[in-house]
């Protein structure tokens, strides 16, 4: 048998298992978008709106947004006096002015307790209300975000002015 034909490792040779390696592209921008668009909705809820929940006797709190979408949100509330359970059906505001917010109502359905660094509190994920008038200016929201993340470029070098 001449050695220099035969293949090894199942009748394949190196070359057949390079040709094998397929890089999906598609998988890889879907992936970068969305960890674009995840940095922009942090940067955007919790620096540049204010997000609340407000309930009757206790008033209003301020919460974390973790992800939003189309169907619902996620969000933190760090230390809850009176926390929500599974079925609940919750406010939560979104101040675009300080003296303007955006009112979505929402049904819990699911809580889990969280603890990173020196926070502790409870995480909801949340199922919005498509029936009020409040749901398509979230879902344009939402929409928006998903076209940015498609289209921004990454600044390596920002400029030090905040607006």
């Amino acid at each position: 048998m001449d050695k220099r034909k035969s293949k090894g490792r199942g009748g394949r040779d190196k070359q057949d298992e390079k040709k094998d390696i397929i890089i999906d592209l598609a998988n890889y921008r879907k992936n970068k978008n969305e960890e674009r668009m995840r940095e922009y909705e942090r940067i955007l809820f919790n620096r540049i709106l204010g997000v609340y929940s407000f309930a009757e006797k206790t008033g209003l709190h301020h919460v974390e947004v973790v992800d939003i979408s189309y169907k619902g949100i996620m969000f933190r509330e760090i230390a809850p006096e009176a926390p929500c359970n599974v079925g609940d059906k919750i406010a939560l505001r979104f101040y675009f002015t300080p003296s303007s917010y955006l009112r979505l109502i929402m049904e819990v359905k699911r809580t889990s307790p969280f603890k990173d660094e020196e926070r502790d509190g409870v995480e909801y994920g949340c199922e919005v209300d498509k029936k009020t008038r409040s749901y398509e200016v979230i879902h344009t929201l939402v929409d928006f975000m998903h076209k940015y993340s498609e289209v921004a470029v990454q600044d390596n070098n920002p400029p030090m002015i905040w607006f």
